[in-house]
């Protein structure tokens, strides 16, 4: 058992125990391949996009849907894990979700000229994105020691930039070694073939290909990692419980008694509900607050335009008077920019906590956001109406700078630190339903604002980032009201930290 020789010091644990706590890292590293899966996804799709269009002859419009249905399956998929995951467990929804991504990925690599069959095989990656992503807080919430939750939950936010990064890489690698197009033909590079491994197939296939690859590795891991353990209370199997607990506590079998105790403690609750109704208030008519925390946090963190501003980010450094390149360049900027950040978030959160990091976060993103629009709307504006700061690099710097300011304090709190909260803070008996419903939320919100931003930005991009800079400051006023400080709170007693706010 852990201890510690005065008050504040530093604890001790002892060797059984820091075994304990490597196994509980190598299991959060397993649960956080679902965001290296999702930046796997992202550049199969970068590569495809041009391929499809040719091979289809589909127009803009129809791209962009097939592209956009994956994130409309991942609703669904992220709606039913949660609640599936009370039934069969956790680690099932997991493995499942490996075994979407394999088979749907190798389903897209012989689609052949049928838009029809790439919609067919995107609906089931989606998911598979939408489920992995959405369970992996819980669980690794369920079996990360209370001290590490909060950075062990955030490696999967590292992981989706890392794997958009490297995947990036990849996919560029890919088009590269692909034949080139004849001369004068409207083909396009990523539909040229790659001979390699005695197959001789377009990039876009490999690319494809790899993420099922990826899908093998995410499966074979997910085989090796331990049930969450309040799953196996909640299942009533106490013994794989308590060897499940043990593995992730080191703890010995008075102390682990004791625990389980606590577990079923915090299952009971004197309502007959089952399914989605378990989140419910007791009238039965509306969620309850800490579920209704959960979705608002959800739809916040997107609803702050992050991933719109990512998507578009070279059309919005060409806005402010970069050069295609240049622009190219900004945005790998911004992507160092964001894994510092999310490094600096891990090392923090459990340290500090969440809430300071996050009313931080929210102020900062309004600052900047609000930096940002001020330049937009006061620059000259160009023949369409866009602004022009090609005239004026200084304002250009400081746009850049503004807006690294806005990705690092996101990727640093918010990004990470909502899916801390929505796998941490909701009692155990509604965990599932209620991760859910707030991942559900996550996806739509997401949907809506890349949907809408090309839209608003062309209308006025300053007035948009004025939007979100908005939602930022609800967002921080919502922090500061409404939402609890849940680091070194045990999982078990969320429902009191729950019944204080």
């Amino acid at each position: 058992m852990s201890s510690v020789s005065v008050e504040n010091a530093k604890p001790t644990y002892t060797p059984r125990e820091h075994q304990a706590r490597r196994y509980s890292v190598w299991v959060a590293i397993v649960a956080s391949l679902s965001g290296l899966m999702f930046g796997w996804d992202s550049m199969a799709l970068n590569v495809v996009k041009n391929a499809l269009q040719y091979h289809t002859k589909a127009n803009n419009g129809l791209i962009g849907f097939a592209i956009a249905f994956g994130v409309l399956s991942a609703v669904l998929g992220a709606f039913v894990a949660g609640r599936l995951s009370d039934k069969t467990g956790r680690k099932p929804i997991m493995i499942i979700s490996a075994v979407l991504f394999i088979v749907s990925s190798i389903g897209i690599v012989f689609i052949g000229n049928s838009i029809g069959l790439f919609l067919f095989w995107r609906f089931f990656s989606g998911l598979a994105m939408g489920a992995a992503m959405t369970i992996a807080p819980a669980y690794i919430s369920e079996t990360a020691p209370a001290d590490l939750r909060g950075t062990l939950v955030s490696l999967r936010q590292f992981f989706i930039i890392i794997g958009l990064f490297v995947c990036g890489l990849l996919g560029d690698w890919l088009v590269g070694k692909a034949d080139a197009p004849a001369k004068g033909s409207d083909m396009p590079q990523s539909a040229g073939n790659l001979s390699m491994l005695g197959l001789n197939l377009e990039a876009w296939q490999w690319a494809f290909l790899s993420v099922a690859i990826g899908g093998i590795v995410y499966l074979v891991t997910a085989l090796m990692v331990p049930e969450s353990p309040r799953y196996l209370v909640l299942a009533g199997k106490l013994e794989e419980a308590k060897a499940s607990l043990g593995k992730t506590t080191g703890e010995d079998s008075d102390e682990l008694d004791a625990r389980i105790a606590g577990i079923q403690d915090s299952l009971k609750s004197d309502s007959k509900r089952s399914g989605f109704k378990v989140v419910l208030t007791k009238s039965g008519h509306n969620l309850q607050k800490v579920v209704w925390v959960g979705v608002a946090l959800a739809a916040l963190q997107q609803f702050v335009g992050i991933n719109a501003i990512f998507y578009y980010s070279t059309t919005i450094f060409a806005t402010v008077g970069f050069g295609e390149q240049q622009a190219l360049q900004q945005t790998l900027i911004l992507t160092g920019v964001k894994v510092v950040a999310i490094i600096l978030g891990m090392i923090l959160i459990d340290r500090i906590g969440r809430r300071p990091l996050m009313i931080f976060g929210s102020a900062a993103m309004v600052v900047s956001l609000i930096a940002v629009s001020s330049i937009m709307l006061s620059a000259p504006k160009a023949a369409d109406g866009s602004p022009d700061l090609a005239g004026n690099p200084a304002l250009g710097i400081i746009a850049l700078i503004a807006l690294c300011l806005y990705v690092g304090s996101y990727a640093g709190t918010w990004g990470p630190i909502m899916w801390v909260l929505v796998g941490e803070m909701f009692p155990n008996r509604i965990r599932g339903a209620a991760t859910s419903i707030a991942g559900a939320a996550e996806w739509i919100a997401n949907f809506a604002v890349t949907l809408s931003f090309p839209v608003l930005a062309a209308w006025s991009i300053g007035t948009t980032y004025i939007i979100y800079g908005v939602m930022a400051l609800i967002g921080l006023l919502f922090v500061i009201f409404l939402v609890p400080e849940t680091k070194n709170v045990e999982l078990e007693d969320m429902d009191k930290l729950v019944e204080q706010n």
